[in-house]
């Protein structure tokens, strides 16, 4: 069936979406759709009127998880590009864990369930005595996620006040290629590699994301890249509609998967070779 309206769903502090929402407005309006924005949280919204949901950029639903998950039901999963199930899957970042399980290399990896459970022993067993990366399994845009100097002040941070309220928590080692070379990002919708970007952090940052004052730059797609990519695709629980697949070097020269951004992934469209068109085609059919 082909798309007449399509939404592209927001947070309510960022009413005009984000840097590539206009372009892409602009390009579902060529191919004749009636396209807008709205943020996930106006009660107003009668979702169902909507060909298609576009979750674009609700970058706030992780401070309102309970919430964002009745929006779900509310809006009707038929209508989102992907899945109200993928969704839920790919909001808790312990499905880095599953998918390692079926052989994608990501960072070493310790799940805590709670910061009180957390010991040095294992963690230095397991990942070593450098720095360690510790994650809310609920969070996005860099944000709940920090950077430990070793196991020792892992576990303080941990079991500690500011460490206990996270809830689960995941600790990996750190990829020292984020600082050296960046981030790699991979954007894939309609079942193909559109395009590939590198994010760098500001000096003595080690989140990419630009309001750490990280830097993006369009990059060349090389065949280790697609082949990394594809092979994370065809792993997920059930196809995706769109994705942004980050990955980095790791220290023995393999790619390591950081994230399978699912949800509400920037795809700097403003990146790709025609790329507002091709994915506003893409909604569009």
């Amino acid at each position: 069936m082909n798309a007449s309206s399509v939404v592209l769903v927001t947070a309510s502090r960022l009413p005009n979406g984000m840097e590539d929402s206009a372009g892409l407005l602009d390009a579902l309006h060529a191919q004749g759709v009636g396209a807008e924005l709205r943020p996930w949280t106006d009660p107003n919204v009668a979702w169902q009127r909507f060909d298609r949901i576009l979750l674009h950029a609700p970058w706030d639903y992780t401070e309102h998880i309970d919430r964002f998950d009745q929006w779900i039901d509310a809006a009707g999963s038929g209508q989102l590009l992907n899945s109200a199930r993928l969704t839920r899957w790919n909001a808790d970042k312990r499905y880095l864990c599953a998918l390692a399980d079926q052989g994608i290399p990501i960072p070493r990896t310790v799940t805590v369930a709670r910061g009180a459970d957390a010991r040095v022993e294992e963690l230095t067993d397991r990942l070593g005595t450098g720095r360690l990366v510790v994650k809310s399994v609920i969070g996005a845009g860099g944000r709940r996620t920090w950077l430990m100097k070793d196991a020792r002040a892992a576990v303080d941070f941990m079991t500690g006040e500011a460490g206990s309220a996270q809830g689960a928590l995941l600790v990996q080692a750190y990829e020292p290629a984020v600082e050296s070379e960046g981030e790699y990002s991979a954007v894939h919708f309609g079942g193909e590699l559109s395009h590939v970007v590198r994010k760098i952090p500001a000096r003595g940052e080690f989140r990419v994301q630009d309001h750490y004052g990280g830097q993006v730059q369009a990059v060349s797609t090389e065949a280790w890249m697609a082949d990394f990519s594809a092979q994370l695709m065809a792993s997920l629980p059930e196809p995706a509609a769109y994705a942004r697949i980050d990955f980095v070097i790791g220290q023995e020269g393999t790619p390591l998967l950081m994230e399978a951004e699912l949800i509400e992934p920037d795809l700097f469209l403003r990146y790709g070779k025609d790329a507002y068109t091709r994915f506003a085609r893409f909604l569009a059919s």
